[in-house]
């Protein structure tokens, strides 16, 4: 133990003895413990200046990181409380936890993995009035006002009145599986001592190098004995971004790391990995797993595919701590979780009336000792059924004791299941899976059922080989599983869905069981097949028109996810969703129950992703950044906010006609107040229209604009490339009114298709005035590239003049004709040879303040090609990018100040039945956050002329711009 030291001046205790050893390892960067120690020091000055005194709570939700370790020990040598938030969480954990701690600051990286923190720092300080203080771990931008850049925080060190020992030292979340962490207040005194004595036990000294993989703020990561328990015996740790084989494997390998801790989930992909990762791991000692229960098979796998002692650890963030000890026999390693880590743990295993079970029988656990709390924070109810008079922790893990005192695990009393009035053990039932031929690894969950009361369900990752799913419920019968104990629903999942620290997601697993609820009847080799989720419709007349009715029912939405879409005559809406799937920045697709596609180009795993989803007649509404033009050419360092290409299966969906309007809700108790929504605002007055507003000219903008200009057109003179589009934004006032602004634009606007869609705080509405790519059900493609641009004036004779002088113009009939010839190359590789045409060839279309040269280039796919496929090839729009592409976006990239984002990528329908419609993102208005602003392009070919192009920008930037409106005050109480 450490006696009386808090945890602020252990940092500085360590910091004596081992001065010159390096103490953290981030990426490139190394740093000892004599400077960690300075940092904090100098950060802690930085952090007063700000404003935060002793027993002040922060919120801290930073990655694996330098920025982390230096920010939670200047918090606690102040005597500020870190609270302790996973990089994983979003706006609703972190606005209950705000609610619940009250922080006057919130530590955040300015962007990870493609999420960028600084929307919702920015959310959160608005909602929060007790947050007094942003802190940004990079760049802060422009998202928060007033926030600090943590790098910008110094300050003379400075003597600061220690906590006592016993004081709350840090706020940990729980980690259970169900809603809204919990926070665990732990003491300075009780969390080294759950650090120092786990780095006992677990044989830590100055030559350990631990790798941190899974989150710091992670208690098992951060004292188990992990980042501190290693910082305390003077040994190295090597903080990873990611827990990726391909990056954590090498960095062992470099590092020459000795210990590390996964989850039982990571373990198995890290096992798999070894069959084709062949980093040097001989330098390490031990893998700690912990966080659930670890399978027997996989724990014998595991010290034989990464060559080193497995110990298992049970525990949990209220205290208690068991491990397996390093010297156990082996089949006390396999197959248990170990023992308490203090002589004074006091573990009692009870039944449900609270008395003892007898010895080796399975019952609840409750705990207490020196470093398990004895309440959470701020939860007086929560408390008082967690906690017994006696003041044992009622942990809800159902476990026995074998005759050495080790646990074993055997599930949650939560995860029992309610089946027919029996009470089964869901990992009773795993158990009996992870033995079955081809079964890598299971999971159970109780799923409500109307009959049963609740149904088994049982999800299986499989081996190489497929698992004979029909047969699944006999081979169970025949290992002598209960008849009542055997999977009424059996599903195959390639990834499992995690919680924020690590743990399987079980309510992810039955909402996914929900939606692929099992039709009965199975062929009894082959898996069985999910049933088939319709959409209930329900149709009724209306007497607004669509364009009108669709703004009063976006002004009226409670929903914060909705995309509303005009093709043709029809005006659709798709709210919330029942499934995602999105591109991440590295180029993985995604699907949110959980399912992944790494090797696979993007489009080609999107359309694998949305095969076989279980809803009849789905639509999906989506949209793509032009950043994704970057994976699709091979281009390196694609970042973003958010993921490159989005696609939602909606909940439910409003489409309108002229006097009629279709809803439809996969529950059909959602249409009866759907129903009441349209009615409503069908008998309403509509939208209150705000006031005008101009966008002042930017002779500073128009300067730099026409510098890129010149440069670009300097490198097309040399044959850089040909043609090549540049773009520049105009601010517009915060007080935008996007669902006005968009009903006013529309009326006075021609566009192809037009768009309005929210998406948490990122809005956008638009009038596109071409298509990047229109595929119908039955194969057939067009896409219809304009370029070549001239005002639209409202003068009759004027504009015909101008129309005229377009058509003259052989700069714009150039421009046109190569980007017709650049889409016909494109679609040849999609497209049967014979099918491809072209028609309406250098039509002028009158599209709002402007009008274009247009053609129209249409063809069948090819047998073996897909829509997707074409996607692909026309992504993105000729006209938003430049020819040839790969070189145009270069040339985008390095003369354009930043990332497009939504403009000039596309917003899409894709449809069940293989149509596609996905309209190109001009003539566009966007916010986020608290920033509004508008983007416009122009076409530059060797010809052109800074001038020219300020002015082309200008008139695109009118069919928007002329029609913008404020937000109505609010009328006065």
């Amino acid at each position: 133990m450490i006696g009386d030291a808090t945890l602020g001046e252990c940092l500085r205790r360590w910091a004596s003895r081992h001065a010159h050893r390096t103490a953290l390892v981030d990426e490139d960067t190394r740093i000892s413990f004599a400077q960690l120690d300075r940092r904090v020091d100098r950060l802690a000055a930085g952090l007063h200046a700000l404003g935060l005194r002793r027993g002040d709570r922060a919120m801290v939700q930073l990655p694996n990181s330098i920025g982390f370790v230096t920010v939670c020990f200047a918090l606690l040598r102040l005597g500020a409380i870190p609270v302790l938030a996973m990089p994983t969480q979003r706006a609703h954990d972190i606005d209950a936890l705000c609610r619940l701690a009250e922080p006057v600051a919130y530590f955040v990286p300015d962007e990870v993995g493609g999420f960028d923190y600084r929307p919702l720092a920015a959310e959160m300080a608005r909602a929060h009035p007790s947050l007094r203080a942003v802190v940004i771990d990079g760049g802060a931008g422009p998202h928060v006002p007033g926030a600090h850049e943590l790098a910008t925080l110094d300050g003379d060190p400075q003597e600061w009145a220690e906590p006592s020992p016993g004081d709350t030292a840090l706020l940990l979340l729980s980690g259970g599986t169900t809603g809204v962490p919990k926070l665990i207040p732990r003491t300075h005194a009780d969390y080294a001592y759950n650090f120092t004595a786990s780095a006992d036990l677990c044989g830590l000294d100055e030559s350990t190098v631990y790798l941190a993989v899974l989150p710091v703020a992670h208690n098992f990561t951060l004292a188990c004995p992990g980042v501190l328990g290693t910082l305390a015996q003077g040994g190295t740790v090597v903080l990873s971004r990611t827990a990726s084989c391909d990056e954590a494997m090498p960095l062992i390998e470099r590092e020459r790391v000795t210990h590390l801790a996964l989850v039982p989930p990571l373990a198995q992909l890290w096992v798999q990995a070894r069959e084709w990762e062949d980093s040097d791991l001989s330098s390490l000692r031990l893998v700690q797993v912990g966080g659930s229960r670890l399978a027997p098979l996989l724990a014998r796998r595991l010290p034989q595919a990464l060559g080193c002692r497995l110990q298992q650890v049970f525990g949990m963030a209220e205290g208690l701590l068991c491990y397996t000890r390093l010297d156990d026999p082996e089949d006390a390693i396999i197959h248990t979780q170990g023992r308490p880590l203090s002589p004074q743990d006091e573990v009692r295993i009870v039944d449900e009336h609270d008395q003892d079970v007898p010895p080796g029988e399975v019952g609840q656990l409750l705990t207490r000792g020196p470093y398990t709390i004895r309440g959470y924070y701020r939860a007086p109810e929560h408390n008082a059924g967690s906690f017994t008079r006696d003041g044992y922790y009622r942990t809800g893990d159902l476990v026995r004791r074998d005759p050495a005192g080790n646990l074993i695990v055997e599930g949650r009393i939560k995860e029992q299941i309610q089946r027919g009035g029996e009470k089964i053990s869901a990992a009773e039932v795993e158990f009996a899976l992870g033995h079955l031929p081809g079964v890598r690894a299971a999971a159970v969950v109780g799923v409500p059922d109307a009959l049963l009361g609740e149904r088994i369900c049982a999800f299986v990752q499989p081996q190489d080989t497929p698992i004979n799913m029909g047969g699944l419920r006999e081979a169970l019968r025949e290992r002598g599983l209960s008849t009542f104990k055997l999977p009424d629903q059996a599903e195959v999942l390639t990834h499992w869905p995690l919680t924020p620290v690590g743990k399987i997601d079980k309510h992810r697993l039955i909402a996914i069981a929900q939606e692929r609820r099992t039709s009965g009847a199975t062929a009894p080799s082959q898996a069985p097949a999910p049933a088939i989720a319709r959409y209930a419709e329900r149709r009724m007349a209306v007497a607004t028109a669509p364009l009108a009715l669709a703004a009063r029912l976006a002004r009226n939405l409670s929903s914060q996810h909705y995309t509303l879409y005009e093709h043709g005559s029809e005006w659709s809406i798709g709210l919330d969703s029942v499934l995602d799937v999105t591109i991440d920045a590295d180029g993985t697709v995604r699907r949110s129950n959980g399912a992944a596609w790494k090797a696979l180009p993007p489009c080609a795993g999107v359309a694998q992703a949305l095969a076989g989803i279980p809803f009849e007649g789905w639509r999906a509404y989506g949209r793509a950044d032009f950043e994704l033009a970057h994976l699709i050419h091979g281009l390196g360092g694609t970042s973003g906010t958010r993921p490159l290409l989005k696609l939602s299966i909606p909940r439910s969906e409003i489409r309108l006609r002229s006097g009629e309007a279709l809803i439809r809700a996969l529950d059909p108790a959602d249409l009866a107040a759907m129903e009441t929504l349209v009615a409503a605002q069908d008998a309403s007055s509509g939208p209150e229209i705000g006031q005008p507003v101009e966008i002042a000219r930017d002779s500073g903008t128009e300067h730099a604009y026409k510098q890129r200009v010149a440069a670009a057109v300097g490198e097309m003179q040399a044959h850089a490339y040909q043609k090549v589009i540049l773009s520049r934004t105009a601010e517009a006032p915060a007080a935008l009114d996007m669902v006005s602004s968009y009903l006013v634009g529309r009326r006075f606007n021609t566009p192809a298709r037009s768009f309005l869609l929210r998406d948490g705080d990122f809005e956008a509405y638009g009038f596109s005035p071409e298509t990047v790519v229109e595929i119908d059900a039955s194969g057939r493609v067009s896409t219809q590239p304009l370029a070549g641009t001239r005002a639209l004036s409202g003068d009759t004779a004027k504009d015909e003049r101008l129309r005229r002088e377009l058509l003259a113009d052989a700069k714009e009939i150039a421009e046109h004709a190569v980007s017709v010839k650049l889409t016909l190359q494109e679609m040849a590789e999609v497209c049967a040879p014979d099918s491809l045409r072209v028609s309406e060839f250098m039509d002028v279309y009158r599209r709002g303040s402007v009008q274009h040269l247009a053609s129209r280039v249409a063809g069948q796919l090819a047998p073996g090609r897909d829509a997707w496929r074409a996607f692909e090839k026309l992504f993105p729009a000729v006209t938003a990018s430049g020819i040839p592409k790969r070189e145009a976006l270069d040339s985008i990239r390095r003369h354009e100040p930043g990332p497009r984002g939504l403009y000039s990528g596309c917003v899409m329908l894709v449809d069940s039945n293989g149509a596609m419609d996905a309209a190109l993102v001009l003539r566009s208005a966007f916010r986020s956050g608290d920033r509004c602003w508008l983007q416009a392009g122009a076409g530059l070919v060797p010809s052109s002329t800074p001038d020219r192009e300020w002015t082309e920008t200008c008139e695109k930037l009118e069919s928007v711009s002329r029609h913008l409106r404020l937000r109505t005050p609010a009328p006065p109480q």
